[in-house]
């Protein structure tokens, strides 16, 4: 508990305005790095701090660092800024938007191209130490301080001559902006040509992280493009699952018929077989009687009289023919006879 108490108000005193202390060194090494990419002029470089310091001094919270004071710090640059400097500080980020706020604390920008946080190109303005907010907005007021002063910074017809131009020939040899002295004598030329390298490593870092940015971006386009693929396929997916249910419905149906024909094919073919059926013959071997012109007849005793022909019986039927023939008989009792005399 007394951890996260500790914790929370670290991060509250974090957040709270920075102090003049450490807005004015802040301001100093933004300014001077700025005198060295863009070769202000001495006049310029003195109120390109101003501006910077009034910034850093208008920040309190968060919602401060790109609201109305970075809107001014802008206006008051354009306004001292030539056009191909104006264009130069924009384009670098660590210039135009020099703070940042992260994990409850401020950042500066310009410490990932300029490491060496000790290390200034030129030294102090002279009004280092006395400058407290004096050509800031809410003490002028309208358009600022600078808006009426552009041409003191931006006059036509004049050659540039820059703060860089200068350290190139050497004259920052004790000069009162190298308090530090860090420019002084052939120390100057030395540290002068292991910034070139560190800028030229700079470069190489930019365009390396460049070409991370380009194939991080052709990766998203490949992931977006096996994203759609995947969609394509899982709807391909559930097309065919809706056609295979759909044979499945019209199988189950198909056998289902084919079975109901079956089974009343079977039904009338049982039905056929299982039926009696009549005709003229059958009623002629169950005990029906054929009459004709003959008698009927029977072997009864073995005999065989004239005037008669007798035919055998069959399961208790007879066969007939009524009539007879005359003139005699036979007489099955052994004996041959004939019904007259000789």
């Amino acid at each position: 508990m007394i951890f996260a108490l500790m914790m929370m108000l670290t991060a509250s005193v974090s957040a709270n305005a920075m102090s003049y202390e450490q807005a004015r060194n802040e301001a100093l090494f933004l300014t001077d790095k700025m005198a060295y990419e863009l070769n202000l002029t001495d006049e310029q470089y003195e109120a390109a701090y101003e501006i910077n310091l009034d910034y850093l001094m208008g920040v309190t919270s968060r919602d401060d660092v790109y609201g109305v004071y970075w809107e001014r710090r802008n206006l008051d640059l354009s306004y001292i800024l030539l056009d191909w400097q104006w264009n130069a500080y924009v384009a670098a980020s660590y210039f135009y938007r020099p703070l940042y706020w992260d994990a409850g604390y401020w950042h500066f920008g310009i410490y990932a191209r300029y490491p060496h946080r000790s290390y200034l190109y030129f030294g102090r303005p002279h009004f280092y130490s006395t400058y407290r907010g004096g050509h800031a907005w809410h003490r002028v007021g309208g358009h600022g301080y600078y808006h009426g002063h552009s041409n003191h910074f931006r006059a036509h017809g004049r050659s540039h001559v820059g703060m860089h131009d200068r350290m190139n020939r050497g004259e920052f040899h004790g000069n009162r902006h190298s308090s530090t002295r860090v420019t002084a004598g052939n120390r100057s030329r030395s540290i002068e040509r292991n910034n070139r390298a560190i800028e030229r490593g700079n470069r190489s870092i930019e365009r390396n992280n460049r070409t991370i940015e380009r194939q991080n971006r052709t990766i998203e386009r490949n992931n977006r493009t096996i994203e759609r693929g995947n969609r394509s396929i899982e709807r391909n997916n559930r097309s065919i699952e809706r056609n295979n249910r759909s044979i499945e419905r019209g199988n189950s149906r198909s056998i289902e018929r084919g079975n109901h024909s079956i089974e009343r094919g079977s039904s009338r073919s049982s039905s056929s077989f299982s039926s009696p059926r009549s005709s003229s013959r059958s009623s002629s071997f169950s005990g029906g009687s054929r009459s004709g012109s003959h008698s009927s007849g029977s072997f009864s005793g073995g005999s065989h009289s004239s005037g008669s022909r007798s035919g055998g019986s069959f399961s208790g039927g007879s066969h007939s023919h009524s009539g007879g023939h005359s003139g005699g008989g036979h007489s099955g009792g052994g004996g041959h006879s004939h019904g007259g005399r000789r």
